[in-house]
Formats: structure tokens, sequence, C-alpha cells
């Protein structure tokens, strides 16, 4: 039986954009947007590693008891040695510093996208699945789980 990996996104707003990094130099596909991201680390709680991922990936300093959980979803990736997921994404209303590209060795830039154009940009896709549902109003979701014969 292969364990669930857990994983945070967090979701910063401003006007009506998301924040994104461009991967490159990865080994996971590189050219797409993610939310800034990552594994949980040992004896780390969701929230943390959260706040921990905002300041190493874009330098910015939040709050993990602010931050709002405001979806989960259960992946499943079948090309990867890591095939169960546990995504738990939350939203920040508010940060401290200014967003840039802190990890240069894993993204190519920074960018604001609007949210209307999340369906068109090039986001990693079960990423762009758990916004959509977001913005749909729901709170949890599946992807990738193959279908029962």
């Amino acid at each position: 039986m292969s364990p669930n990996y857990p994983a945070v996104y967090l979701l910063v707003k401003k006007d009506d954009c998301y924040l994104f990094v461009m991967r490159e130099h990865t080994s996971f596909m590189n050219g797409y947007y993610s939310l800034p991201a990552g594994r949980v680390e040992e004896n780390e709680t969701f929230r943390l590693g959260c706040a921990r991922e905002a300041l190493e990936e874009v330098g910015i300093t939040v709050d993990p008891a602010k931050i709002k959980q405001v979806y989960v979803q259960h992946r499943y990736n079948a090309t990867s040695e890591f095939r169960q997921w546990v995504d738990v994404f939350f939203e920040a209303d508010e940060w401290l510093g200014e967003p840039r590209n802190v990890e240069f060795d894993k993204h190519s830039k920074i960018e604001w996208l609007p949210i209307e154009s999340i369906d068109s940009a090039p986001i990693m896709d079960y990423q762009k699945y758990g916004i959509q549902q977001i913005l749909a109003g729901e709170s949890y979701g599946e992807f990738g789980w193959p279908t029962a014969k």
C-alpha cells in the first residue's frame, strides 16, 4: 500500500489576480505555473508548511494562524513513485514583504495571473483543477484516480 504524501498550496490574492511561479530547471512540469507550494516536512503542520513554502519560494511572510484553509484534494499520480497525495490549499489575504522569485534554481519568474485567465493559463493540471473547484465553491475534490473497471 502506498502512503499518502502531504502537500500544501498557497493562493496569494491581490486585486483579481493570484500569484504563481513559473517552474524551470526541475525534473517535473517545467514551463508550467505553480502556486507557491511544496511537500510538508516531517513534524510540520499543514499551516506551518504553507508559511515556510511562501517564504522559501516567493519571499513573503504569512502568519500560519491567519491563512484560511479553502480546499482539500486527494490526488493520484500513476507516473510518480509517490502515487497518492493529500493536497491542502490555503488562502492568504495578508502578508509581509514584496513577492519575488527566491528560488532561481527552480523558477524562472513569478507572475500575478488574472483569475479569469486560470482556465487558459499553463498551470499544473492538478493545481488548475483545484483552483477551478475553489472558484466553484467546492471544498473537497479528487484528481487523477483511475476509473474502476
